[in-house]
């Protein structure tokens, strides 16, 4: 068996089951599908019985994505894992077009996805299937200069790779699919999609990434993890590894200062800032404490200080 699809589900049920549609219209048929249920209150244990035939459920008591994932992978029995979030589509051709890359490039340890985000199905609907191409690396830290991200829901892993790591980390941040394809950052070869999109991911008001605060916490333990020499690569990929952290870092940062965390942003600034010296991000080191000190002027300006007339700095 070459793919085994693990699906991570936590009070979904009013996605999961056209989760699961997209990946029985799949065109490549060598695979098994597991749904893990991470403790739903929601039906999702019902409805699931109701397609046991189709899916193997394993449960837990919620621990969150990280160990549902890890306990679908325990038990997965195909050459490959692919991991699809449970509010996420395929298209028909998504399975195939990894068949045929691994075929391609001898058996890949990380290939990854090319999305497209939607609110509503019918934005998918202009959709096609498109001829395959693919960006071929060494290991995902190769190909650091392009901004590729392998988040949870976009990747496969050759399944002897991926329990080499011990899966993604149990904690309650997000960003732990970072973490995970850092850590398996030097792995031979990673194959990155670029035709056709072959996922589509859903915007909406529950999403995971919507919670700064979680992913606040998960992008400082990626920093974390790095300053402790917890990634492979050791210190001839030290640029690689530090390059993509701070990809998220400065893009974290600045949200922060966009919803008024002015502290939380500034701690990023400071955590990375040598990194981002490394790298000669003066730009970003020179901009960042003006449009601090903006934020803070603005956070100042009350409508009942601010003088008549006053224009507000957006």
């Amino acid at each position: 068996m070459l793919f085994s699809i693990i699906i991570p589900a936590f009070n979904r049920l009013q996605f999961l089951s056209r989760t699961l549609a997209s990946v029985w219209q799949q065109t490549y048929a060598d695979y098994e599908l597991i749904v893990v249920d991470d403790g739903s209150s929601d039906g999702t244990a019902e409805y699931l019985e109701s397609v046991r035939n189709r899916v193997k459920i394993f449960c837990q008591s919620n621990k969150g994505p990280g160990a549902a994932r890890n306990l679908g992978a325990s038990q997965a029995r195909g050459d490959y894992v692919a991991f699809l979030d449970s509010d996420d589509l395929w298209f028909s051709w998504t399975l195939a077009c990894f068949a045929e890359l691994i075929r391609r490039y001898e058996q890949p340890a990380i290939l990854a996805a090319k999305l497209v985000e939607f609110s509503t199905e019918s934005e998918l609907v202009a959709v096609r299937e498109t001829e395959l191409k693919a960006d071929a690396f060494p290991d995902y830290f190769a190909s650091h200069r392009l901004g590729y991200f392998v988040g949870a829901g976009m990747s496969v892993f050759r399944r002897d790779e991926f329990l080499k790591t011990r899966g993604y980390t149990d904690q309650r941040i997000n960003a732990e699919d970072h973490d995970l394809i850092l850590r398996m950052g030097d792995a031979r070869d990673f194959v990155q999609i670029t035709s056709p999109v072959t996922l589509g991911w859903r915007r909406h008001a529950g999403s995971a990434t919507r919670n700064l605060r979680r992913t606040l916490n998960g992008i400082l333990y990626l920093a974390e993890q790095e300053r402790r020499a917890a990634y492979p690569g050791g210190p001839s990929r030290a640029r690689a590894r530090r390059e993509i952290i701070t990809r998220h870092t400065r893009s974290l940062a600045l949200e922060c200062l966009r919803q008024g965390l002015g502290g939380e942003a500034w701690r990023l600034y400071r955590t990375t800032f040598v990194w981002n010296a490394a790298l000669g991000r003066a730009r970003y080191l020179a901009g960042f404490p003006l449009l601090m000190a903006m934020a803070k002027f603005r956070a100042s300006q009350t409508p009942a200080l601010r003088p008549s007339g006053a224009r507000r700095l957006e």
